[in-house]
């Protein structure tokens, strides 16, 4: 008998909902973008509890650690094996006249389309914006200057999804 605290039910409680067989029996690239997208919402949550923590804001703290535990438990759910891969690439950069490139990340995807950017030397003008796509799902567009944002025409007030100038201040 394995002991309790090696049963996947114990250590990811989400297992024992009935949803949770449910949500098992999506189509597999259904599942992995929802795993992805939980994961990184785990990640963010993560930063605004450490960050409310910081602040001595400690019931939103909680607040915060809850929602990534729980992210996190949800994404294991739908990615079936309890643990992710390290060495994945989910994000397929398609950009028009260029072949596909594959990131981990937003900024591993901002990174690699500055980085073609600046070898071709073609300047903003000259230099296609390229579409982010999990599980042949387009998830965003990225700009001539390496902001992510939703796919689809940019509107004034859109807010980009990920902010290269912000992650190199972090």
């Amino acid at each position: 008998m394995t002991p309790r605290s090696k049963r996947a039910e114990v250590r990811n409680p989400v297992l024992g909902l009935p949803a949770a067989r449910l949500l098992q029996t999506m189509p597999a690239d259904t599942r992995a973008l929802i795993a992805l997208l939980l994961t990184d919402l785990a990640s963010d949550a993560r930063r605004r509890s450490r960050a409310s923590w910081d602040s001595r804001k400690a019931f939103v703290a909680a607040y915060w650690a809850t929602v990534a535990v729980y992210a996190g438990h949800v994404a294991r759910v739908l990615r079936g094996n309890g643990r992710k891969s390290a060495e994945r690439k989910p994000f397929r950069i398609s950009h028009k006249g260029y072949p596909d490139l594959m990131a981990t990340d937003w900024a591993d995807a901002s990174h690699q389309y500055c980085e073609r950017r600046d070898q071709l030397g073609l300047g903003a003008s000259m230099f296609p914006e390229a579409m982010i796509q999990i599980a042949g799902m387009p998830v965003g567009r990225i700009s001539y200057n390496g902001r992510i944002w939703m796919p689809g025409p940019w509107q004034p007030g859109d807010e980009p999804l990920f902010d290269n100038r912000r992650a190199e201040t972090d």
